[in-house]
């Protein structure tokens, strides 16, 4: 192991006792110096010193040492006083004109002087075309009544109206056994099935019915679906109904 030892106390013992080899090791500016020194301390002669290059090792008797010739560069030191200003010199001749700059924005509005006297009436001009026609006046008050006219003659006899007066009177009742969806027309106060007069149902209560007619007469398809109405198809006094709880219709 090499071991580095600050040469500064040694440089002067050992200055003169460099051995003869050294002056072909001395290695580039900058660069540090190894030696091997060795020390008997019997002997004054004993005391020699030899340059080696950086890998080569000191032998067994030897203490390894390495310095720069170069030393750190010190602090810089305080910076001096400023000098006196020095003298001015003559004032330089003057330059060229330069270029003119952009105009300027202009100034605001002077104030509005007096109004001069009024002029002579010129000329009378052409007439202009007419106006658009005024609002129509409130209306007057009715006239007196005037005599009655003859009798006109008897007009054809009117359509009688057979259906949509008085339906869907009857109640939901229970009777005979139905088909779902099946429309059954009633004239007594109650009727079998539901009245089909659009009504909402819930769907979660009429889940079967629900799945024949969904929502072809209304109803949001979530909680609920309507019934049709037939009400203005019902002749007069009668009730349509629709079965809601019966068979459910099977296919072919």
């Amino acid at each position: 192991m090499h071991r580095i030892v600050h040469l500064a106390p040694w440089f002067i013992m050992i200055s003169g006792v460099l051995a003869a080899p050294a002056a072909a090791q001395f290695p580039p500016p900058g660069q540090p110096l190894y030696a091997c020194i060795r020390l008997d301390r019997d002997r004054e002669e004993g005391r020699l010193m030899r340059l080696v290059t950086a890998n080569e090792n000191c032998r067994p008797n030897e203490t390894r040492i390495q310095w720069n010739i170069v030393g750190p560069r010190g602090p810089a030191g305080p910076a001096g006083p400023a000098g006196p200003p020095g003298i001015a010199g003559p004032a330089g001749a003057t330059g060229p004109q330069g270029v003119a700059g952009p105009t300027g924005p202009a100034g605001p509005q002077g104030v509005a002087g007096p109004a001069g006297p009024p002029g002579p009436q010129g000329a009378l001009g052409p007439p202009g075309p007419d106006g658009a026609m005024g609002l129509q006046g409130p209306q007057g008050p009715a006239g007196p009544t005037g005599a009655t006219g003859p009798a006109g003659p008897t007009g054809p006899a009117g359509v009688q109206n057979l259906f949509g007066t008085d339906t869907s009177l009857a109640s939901a009742a229970r009777g005979r056994e139905c088909t779902l969806g099946e429309i059954i027309l009633s004239a007594g106060v109650r009727g079998v099935g539901a009245p089909a007069d659009g009504r909402l149902l819930a769907i979660n209560q009429n889940t079967a019915l629900f799945s024949l007619i969904g929502t072809i007469y209304g109803g949001n398809g979530q909680t609920t679906f309507a019934l049709p109405d037939l009400r203005a198809a019902a002749p007069n006094g009668l009730t349509y109904t629709i079965c809601h709880e019966g068979i459910y219709p099977s296919s072919q």
